[in-house]
């Protein structure tokens, strides 16, 4: 019985003294991170914190306190970490330490740090996909927008940025989308302009490739979101070649209102005038020839039509 006894008390004065040297170790290397910390060393600092929660959360309940204080310092560091490769424009890497920070504020009931991470991380996208949209490789700069837009689906400028970048990799309908939805969330303005441009550079395109009806359609529709000069010099031109003479009439009518001092508002008077003529409107065909008289390159032919052919007053 007596050696029992004697076996129990050995075996507890081990568990004791190894208790106490578990907890020394613990203790330990939380100091060791404390003093890294304090010199400046966030990496080391975190290693240490990290290795000390581990023990603490081997040895139970008692050492509670210890890896209460590693836990107030672990999102802190890798926050702060993620902060650093941020400002040395380590983007990639920012996102993924941040995310970590995010993930163990969370876990360890850090309000504070979880939300400040998860607040830089779009602002770190939104930073890449406008450095690869100013390198003009659209293709990356619309997943950056894209990543900005998932974790705040009420970023406007996100969206607009979305829909400059699809415009330029002719995505037309993602570009339309974000566009759209820009302009709900606040950014009217500025998505309407670029939406206008959308359809005027398609417009143009098609009128360079001689898709008339194309090239209508899509000055139409800029016209009608902004009634830009271009859109409507591209709309009437278009009209012009589809014997479409009221929409040629009307969207050249809208250029020389928008730009009357524009200079090829000569040029701009003669289709005018043969688009009224074309439709038997005798007295604006009239008035858009007698405008013309004086240019050298019309003079000839306006004459004609005003003593000759419609015999103007």
């Amino acid at each position: 019985m007596k050696k029992i006894l004697a076996i129990l008390t050995i075996a507890a004065f081990t568990a004791i003294s190894a208790f106490a040297q578990d907890m020394e170790s613990a203790t330990s290397l939380y100091n060791e991170g404390a003093a890294a910390l304090n010199a400046g060393d966030k990496e080391m600092a975190l290693g240490y914190f990290e290795e000390a929660l581990s023990q603490a959360e081997l040895i139970g309940p008692e050492a509670e306190e210890l890896a209460y204080n590693c836990q107030r310092n672990i999102p802190f560091l890798i926050n702060s970490i993620g902060k650093d490769l941020a400002a040395a424009g380590s983007i990639d890497s920012a996102i993924v330490v941040l995310s970590r920070a995010m993930e163990k504020a969370n876990e360890y009931g850090q309000s504070d740090i979880a939300f400040e991470a998860e607040s830089l991380i779009p602002q770190l996208y939104m930073q890449q996909g406008n450095m690869f949209l100013n390198q003009k490789n659209f293709e990356a700069a619309l997943e950056n927008y894209k990543k900005v837009v998932e974790i705040n689906p009420g970023d406007a400028i996100g969206y607009l940025r979305i829909g400059q970048a699809a415009r330029r990799v002719n995505d037309i309908e993602t570009a339309v989308a974000a566009l759209t939805k820009a302009g709900e969330l606040g950014q009217k303005n500025a998505a309407d302009k670029e939406l206008a441009n959308m359809y005027a550079q398609a417009a143009n395109d098609a009128l360079k490739a001689k898709d008339y009806q194309a090239a209508l359609d899509n000055a139409v529709k800029s016209v009608a979101i902004v009634a830009s000069p271009s859109a409507l010099q591209i709309a009437g031109r278009a009209a012009l070649q589809l014997k479409n003479y009221p929409a040629a009439i009307e969207n050249f009518e809208g250029f020389v209102a928008a730009s009357p001092n524009a200079r090829n508002i000569d040029e701009i008077k003669y289709q005018l005038a043969t688009a009224y003529e074309a439709i038997g409107d005798k007295a604006n065909a009239c008035v858009n020839y007698k405008a013309i008289l004086n240019n050298p390159q019309f003079a000839e032919y306006a004459k004609h039509k005003v003593d000759n052919d419609l015999k103007c007053q």
